[in-house]
């Protein structure tokens, strides 16, 4: 998961880079702010070892985060801010207790997130949003033979949330915020076992910003904006852990597999906000028809396997996709069938993106794919362009 901890940092300097950048333009400003957040939540038992099937005894049943994060919006009155008024995004750090340390310790976060006002319910009072994704670390993995720890895998874990949030002004500069958030660890199957754990409840915090604003609610009308198309042109690459049946016995194979694909994906604006299109995807995994590369002597206490040949690793897919498009995040998602490939690949697929822009239509994308919206397959770590 050494992995995840680079695209963390890359993530970080980055947004540190766009906020400079944006500090250093004439004509654009930034807002900078802090803010604190507590979040209860509970533990939805998943698996058994949640429910107390564990080395512990115990149940797991529930948590409490806290975050400190920095962020920033652009000054009002800028293009950026009549594009999107009061986005924001940021970087933060977490620390995470499930209240059970021996069973699955106690990990720390770094994150990114962002988020918006959805509605403005009165002059100080907002509805809005807020997303956050990054990797979380120091959790307790499944160690064979030790333990029956069957959802965490690996001490480095993927971690996303999302909240829906009010968010009230009780005095210049100050803002208090509660409502509803879920989330979600795991290790996006680079490592087995990957149940992960989720977490829902309660978040409420304080946010304070710098500088003197004036109120949100001042109209500055809206730029003008043009439906067109563009073109994204993704490359992206990961590697997976895989489980098979051996003497009907599912069992994780030694080792990791590579995986890779290529994405072309003609996209239509409709508003800045969102554009929709189709995605043609091309996909290698190493991984794919194992069941028919077991030697004859694999035991489940023994796996043995060929590496399928490379035209057996292919597989070619049609998705439809969506997203919403912010300032420097945008967030994607797909539903698509794979129409050429092994038969343990032509399944109905899912994707989640999160695209970071570097420059003038340069992107670096972090996603996950899914089979059928339960089994796990692997990360989608890459480098794509968008053509106008």
């Amino acid at each position: 998961m050494k992995s995840l901890i680079r695209i963390s940092a890359v993530f970080v300097v980055l947004l540190v880079a766009c906020s400079a950048a944006f500090a250093a333009g004439d004509s654009l400003k930034v807002v900078s702010r802090v803010s604190f957040d507590m979040m209860p939540g509970y533990v939805p038992h998943t698996s058994s070892f949640l429910g107390g099937a564990n080395g512990e005894g115990k149940s797991v049943d529930a948590s409490l985060s806290a975050s400190l994060k920095y962020s920033f919006r652009f000054g009002h009155g800028t293009r950026q801010w009549r594009h999107y008024p009061g986005a924001y995004q940021g970087v933060g750090v977490s620390v995470n207790t499930f209240f059970a340390d021996k069973i699955l310790g106690t990990p720390v976060g770094v994150y990114v997130f962002q988020g918006a006002p959805i509605f403005r319910l009165s002059p100080r009072l907002t509805l809005g949003y807020e997303w956050n994704f990054g990797a979380t670390f120091g959790w307790k993995k499944y160690m064979a033979g030790r333990d029956e720890n069957g959802i965490v895998g690996s001490r480095t874990n993927a971690y996303i949330g999302l909240s829906l949030l009010l968010g009230y002004r009780i005095a210049p500069g100050w803002e208090l915020t509660g409502g509803i958030a879920g989330s979600h660890f795991s290790n996006g199957n680079t490592t087995q076992p990957n149940g992960g754990v989720n977490t829902l409840g309660l978040r409420l915090g304080v946010t304070y910003t710098f500088g003197n604003e004036p109120d949100e609610d001042v109209f500055v009308p809206e730029l003008p904006f043009r439906p067109h198309f563009s073109y994204d042109i993704l490359a992206w690459g990961a590697w997976r852990a895989k489980v098979a049946d051996i003497q009907d016995k599912p069992v994780i194979l030694p080792g990791k597999f590579g995986v890779a694909g290529i994405s072309f994906a003609p996209m239509y604006n409709f508003h800045r906000l969102f554009r929709a299109g189709l995605s043609l995807d091309l996909k290698y995994d190493e991984s794919a028809s194992m069941d028919d590369y077991l030697t004859d002597f694999a035991t489940p206490e023994e796996p043995s396997f060929y590496r399928p040949p490379f035209g057996k690793s292919l597989s070619l897919g049609l998705a439809a996709k969506a997203e919403f498009v912010m300032p420097i995040f945008s967030v994607a998602v797909g539903f698509g069938r794979n129409f050429v490939g092994a038969y343990d690949v032509k399944a109905f697929y899912q994707t989640l993106s999160l695209k970071t822009d570097v420059y003038r239509g340069l992107f670096l994308n972090v996603g996950y794919q899914l089979y059928d919206f339960k089994t796990p397959s692997n990360l989608m770590l890459g480098v794509g362009v968008t053509l106008k």
